[in-house]
């Protein structure tokens, strides 16, 4: 990643098996860059000025964003921090208290709601997205992937792999959707700000809310967020369905536990090796259990 001013210095590195992110100082404050390294189906600039139009402008949460410095590489606005809501839920204790963090889940849950209420007919310019952009059908990357799932489906007594199997049909319809709403694209600022945005298109809404509950239930059991978690599901549900309907409660337990498995089988393509993850999928089962235990209370 050459972008940028000579100046620059990266103070953070971050990379998976589909993109390299890295975060850079400089006189301004702290930017993030993002290469491809695998195919995938991300916006290209046309397509990214033409969102711009359709994400929600008010609430507790902001959108960011980028700029594509070329096809494979995109750049987002300067920062002033280069901490993400993910080095909360997973790194040392933060020194602000849980509301802080519940009332931050609870502005991106009011945010997404707010996305989702944009209908597919406005967006006919982004892709469909039936899988998500970093794994194209058909690629090698995406057979990897599934291969170390298939892997993967013993772990924590199959109780993941038996709650994904059972999604079903969603009675929701197709939205603009984020396609990565993750913790680690999240900038904690008083309006927490969303970057990412390169996933983006019209798919199932259930699964942007399962990809950051997928996280939260992570994060307690292998992070540092098992006390707040009740609470932070709480929040993030809650304010999604201050901007609408939410997802269906039978539903929602098994695309959390379909993206679960997902995440942990990209992780056994870049190390090479799911050894070292019977016992974290074991842990992680444990908390999905009580997201469902959650979600069946009404959050």
């Amino acid at each position: 990643m050459t972008a940028g001013a000579a100046t620059a210095v990266t103070v953070r590195s971050m990379d998976g098996p589909f993109v390299a992110r890295r975060c850079v100082r400089s006189g301004a404050g702290y930017r993030w860059f993002e290469q491809a390294v695998a195919p995938g189906d991300y916006l290209d600039a046309t397509q990214m000025r033409q969102l711009a139009g359709l994400v929600p402008t008010s609430g507790g949460a902001v959108a960011a964003l980028p700029e594509l410095v070329r096809p494979d590489l995109a750049a987002w606005p300067v920062t002033p921090t280069p901490s993400l809501l993910c080095d909360a839920l997973f790194g040392a204790p933060p020194h602000a208290g849980a509301g802080h963090w519940a009332s931050a889940c609870e502005d991106l849950g009011t945010f997404l709601g707010r996305m989702h209420s944009v209908p597919a007919a406005e967006a006919e310019f982004l892709p469909g997205r039936g899988q998500a952009a970093w794994l194209p059908p058909g690629s090698a990357c995406t057979d990897r992937v599934d291969a170390a799932r298939a892997g993967l489906a013993g772990f924590g007594d199959g109780v993941l792999a038996s709650a994904a199997a059972s999604a079903g049909v969603r009675p929701r319809p197709d939205s603009v959707v984020h396609g990565r709403f993750s913790s680690g694209l999240v900038v904690p600022l008083a309006r927490p700000v969303v970057q990412g945005w390169r996933e983006a298109g019209v798919g199932d809404p259930d699964r942007d809310v399962a990809f950051f509950l997928a996280e939260l239930v992570e994060s307690a059991a292998v992070g540092t967020g098992g006390g707040r978690f009740p609470a932070l599901v709480r929040a993030f549900l809650t304010g999604y369905a201050s901007a609408g309907e939410g997802p269906g409660p039978d539903r929602l337990p098994a695309l959390v536990a379909d993206r679960l498995l997902e995440h942990y089988a990209q992780a056994a393509v870049r190390t090479g090796s799911a050894d070292q993850l019977e016992q974290v999928v074991a842990r992680v089962t444990g908390r999905w259990r009580e997201l469902v235990d959650l979600i069946e209370d009404g959050g």
